[in-house]
């Protein structure tokens, strides 16, 4: 179908085509005649990079042009999030404004009601359900993409339970690469299917077993034993490569040994510029091993990485500037980043139940990276056989079929969660209408029989009702109580809310930034560090050494809950050191994690505080233990001692820049304030730029001569900010 024959605003037709764009995919032309432009539901299953965000992109702002209202597109990952909005940006010359949203979930985000394409994560979009905000009741359209994470033990609830919200209140198009049961999503969702194996770019498929590459035709070519040489060869093909391995240390560990092979296929003008790109990244022990690598031409990806760090690498990986990327398989169902060639190293991995098989849904998603529209003709997945036989590889993941989506509601964490929200935040007044709504579910769809549901319904409302969420009435209707709806606006599990209301009495007797720390480590919503076999009796001894300042008794070593305690631990321990101001270098060395673990810790840790604050503000609070709370909720959120909290207020200052200026002498806004520009502009890491934040922070303008005389010679013009401000 050629892109002028579309029966859609012709304003769409012109964006489409000034991308060069004049033909649709097979799967995209099927997919826009399947009544979906006319309203239908519909389920989209087709390969990486046959088009889905095109036609998504095409139901969204046509229906927008045409109707009115808002569209909200659903991702995954707050990398893919800002992926999609840099994608979405485009259409603002037709008039549409796009937004997006991932963090904050204690918010209505009614700033969102100004915009037509939101988009956002399940979690924040849940989050704004729950908050009841304004702007919901015109969504028309709720795009989600990657609908197989319904399958997702962790957060496939949530995709869930907003699809059930969201079914017919508004039009959903579900997108995804590998589904198993397609066919059933399609039918809960009342939607039409469009299933293809059709891409732009041929795949090839093959098994390589020392030096021997068997394709999935039966073809076979030969190359030195080690799968190195896979690598090597498609570098020399002025190709890229991706490698997935199955852990972080293995990503680390392969790209150091094949920066050494790569970096001999440079050119000179690509050294200086990896040689350039490495030393933009900060100093700490995991980007030290990121810049030797990088100097060979490769870098490595895992969620150890900062934010910061994993745009550099793909960026220069689009760029052709890095050739191999080695990855965990998190990248997989992360951003757009496809590669000429694909070579999936393990399909094992260990889990709590000791190794095993890494599902094909996963494996297919990783093959389904290979191959880059318009630079390609074909793209090469080779999965290495190095433990299995190569022909039961060749059955399970390049002919097996992707396994079968389940629902994730029996999940007890998140259903928890999900039936209070439904009592407190969507008017389920009684349990016939709780049940009446889980009948919606792909969970009651699927299995066909509520009665296990049905079960845990009940326990969960048990717990509800006796831990004081909610209450029942004489004619038992539920009765939702602040504690409840407090629990259910700041998204954390009920269980977490329990066990911040049951420590305050001993948080007002004792309150210390130690007990609090591993109160929070303790919580469901934690992502808790693991404490390794040769750390326990260190971290056994921190915790009889600080026991009284431990809300939690400390369990004996045959309990099951011992090591998850010492985790525990470990972690109070890492948010310690952050407030004490201990250097991030010498944590990520200190207790052997990378730069990414300790942002993950430290996001979630201040937004437990938070609600830890707020929850004991229901509950008739003393202001010397809420002050002290908030107090110690500023030094998390900044890392620095109870000195510094009056500096961090300030716009610009972190915690360097405030002990910066602390050790100068600048050690409250008032002193900052009589102080004399040019010597602000004398300590460390204060630069014009943060004293005119200074300036506007205090109320007055940056005089124009004190700018123009730094600009012009380097030398600071005397004057102070306590005289401009009288």
């Amino acid at each position: 179908m050629r892109v002028e024959e579309l029966p859609v605003d012709e304003r769409v037709k012109k964006v489409v085509l000034e991308r060069g764009i004049e033909e649709l995919y097979p799967p995209q032309a099927e997919a826009l005649k399947s009544g979906v432009l006319k309203g239908r539901n519909l389920v989209l299953a087709i390969p990486t990079a046959s088009g889905k965000t095109l036609v998504s992109e095409i139901v969204m702002v046509n229906k927008l042009l045409r109707e009115g209202g808002k569209a909200v597109y659903l991702v995954p990952l707050k990398a893919l999030a800002e992926e999609k909005y840099r994608e979405f940006k485009e259409w603002e010359k037709l008039g549409l404004r796009v937004a997006a949203t991932t963090g904050d979930y204690d918010s209505t985000d009614e700033w969102l009601g100004r915009y037509d394409i939101i988009v956002a994560t399940a979690e924040k979009f849940d989050s704004l359900l729950r908050h009841g905000a304004r702007w919901i009741d015109e969504v028309k359209l709720v795009v989600a993409d990657e609908v197989h994470l319904i399958g997702s033990y962790d957060r496939g609830a949530t995709l869930e339970m907003i699809l059930t919200h969201m079914l017919g209140k508004a039009q959903i198009l579900a997108l995804s690469a590998t589904v198993g049961n397609a066919e059933e999503l399609a039918e809960w969702l009342d939607a039409a299917l469009v299933m293809s194996d059709w891409r732009p770019v041929q795949l090839r498929k093959g098994i390589f077993h020392l030096g021997t590459l068997v394709w999935e035709d039966g073809k076979v070519e030969r190359y030195p034993e080690n799968w190195y040489s896979l690598v090597t060869d498609a570098v020399k093909r002025g190709k890229g490569a991706l490698v997935f391995v199955n852990t972080r240390r293995s990503a680390e560990k392969e790209a150091l040994a094949l920066s050494k092979l790569v970096s001999g296929y440079l050119t000179k003008p690509e050294k200086r510029a990896l040689e350039r790109l490495a030393s933009e990244l900060e100093d700490n022990p995991t980007s030290e091993k990121l810049k030797r690598a990088l100097k060979g031409g490769v870098a490595f990806h895992h969620a150890g990485l900062s934010r910061a760090e994993r745009t550099l690498i793909e960026d220069a990986f689009r760029e052709g500037l890095i050739k191999v990327i080695t990855a965990t398989p998190t990248l997989s169902a992360g951003v757009n980043l496809p590669s000429f060639r694909v070579i999936i190293r393990d399909t094992k991995r260990y889990s709590n139940f000791g190794w095993v098989d890494i599902p094909v849904l996963e494996i297919q998603q990783m093959m389904g990276r290979a191959g880059r529209p318009r630079y390609d003709k074909f793209g090469e997945a080779i999965i290495v056989a190095r433990t299995e036989e190569p022909g039961k590889l060749m059955e399970r993941y390049i002919r097996g079929r992707p396994e079968k989506l389940f629902s994730m509601l029996a999940n007890e964490q998140a259903f928890r969660s999900q039936v209070l929200a439904l009592i407190t935040n969507f008017g389920v007044s009684s349990f016939r209408e709780l049940i009446s709504f889980l009948e919606r579910t792909f969970y009651a769809h699927q299995r066909k029989d509520l009665s296990s549901l049905e079960y845990k319904a009940k326990e969960v409302v048990y717990f509800l009702i006796e831990n004081e969420f909610v209450d029942l009435d004489l004619e038992d209707n539920f009765m939702p109580l602040p504690f409840g709806k407090r629990t259910s606006q700041l998204y954390i599990d009920p269980l977490t809310a329990k066990k911040f209301r049951d420590t305050f009495p001993a948080i007002e007797r004792n309150p210390n930034p130690f007990g609090i720390f591993q109160l929070i480590a303790s919580t469901p919503d934690m992502a808790t560090l693991t404490a390794r076999r040769r750390e326990m009796e260190d971290y056994l001894d921190l915790a009889y050494e600080l026991e009284g300042e431990l809300y939690a008794s400390i369990p004996y070593y045959e309990d099951s809950r011992f090591q998850g305690f010492l985790g525990q631990v470990k972690t109070a321990k890492v948010l310690l050191d952050w407030i004490n101001e201990v250097p991030e270098a010498r944590i990520y060395e200190t207790y052997s994690i990378d730069p990414g673990d300790l942002y993950r810790i430290l996001e979630l840790a201040d937004w437990l505080m938070y609600s830890l604050i707020e929850l004991y503000r229901l509950f008739e609070p003393k202001a010397e233990v809420l002050q002290y709370l908030r107090d110690l909720h500023l030094r998390l959120r900044h890392g620095v001692r109870e000195e510094l909290l009056e500096l961090v207020k300030l716009p610009n200052i972190g915690r360097k820049r405030a002990r910066a200026l602390y050790n100068a002498g600048f050690r409250s806004q008032e002193d900052i304030m009589r102080a004399k520009v040019k010597d602000l502009l004398e300590v460390e890491g204060i630069g014009i730029k943060v004293v005119e934040g200074l300036f506007r922070y205090f109320g007055v303008e940056m005089p124009g001569e004190i700018k123009g005389a730094t600009k012009r010679s380097g030398r600071k013009k005397r004057g102070t900010l306590d005289a401009f401000l009288k």
